[in-house]
């Protein structure tokens, strides 16, 4: 199970570190992989829709306006009909063409496949972080 509750955008200095990290190949072989990955949880609504699946949804599939709900109530700032044009213009579709979810435009079913190395690229990913020499993090 991935853990996102309580993530915020990546910051400009971890962001540097990464690509510090990917420039230096201290992990070439999973560098794509792990890209793509920090690329799909960068955005809030993202990752609230995995946590969706990955921790209150009992079964991977799901309607748009039940994530929609979900969201609503964890970001309240955002009102539901912003959500729903955000899912479906812009985190659906990345989400999709990383092979997360599949969704079904026409009946607004939501498919979770979720990511079988998520969880142990994040765990590597904070173990690379926090052997990073302070300057990595410096700005």
């Amino acid at each position: 199970m991935v853990d996102l509750e309580g993530a915020e955008e990546l910051s400009l200095n971890d962001a540097k570190t990464i690509v510090t990290m990917s420039q230096t190949e201290c992990y070439p072989d999973k560098a794509p992989t792990t890209n793509r990955l920090l690329d799909t949880l960068r955005h809030h609504l993202r990752r609230e829709l995995i946590h969706y699946f990955e921790n209150i949804q009992s079964t991977n599939t799901a309607t748009l306006e039940e994530v929609t709900e979900h969201i609503a109530r964890r970001v309240p700032e955002m009102d539901r009909e912003r959500v729903v044009l955000e899912l479906t213009h812009k985190h659906l579709p990345k989400l999709e063409s990383n092979g997360w979810v599949e969704y079904d435009t026409r009946t607004r079913h939501i498919r979770y496949r979720g990511h079988d190395s998520a969880e142990s690229l994040l765990t590597e990913l904070a173990v690379m972080l926090s052997n990073q020499p302070d300057s990595a993090h410096s700005g």
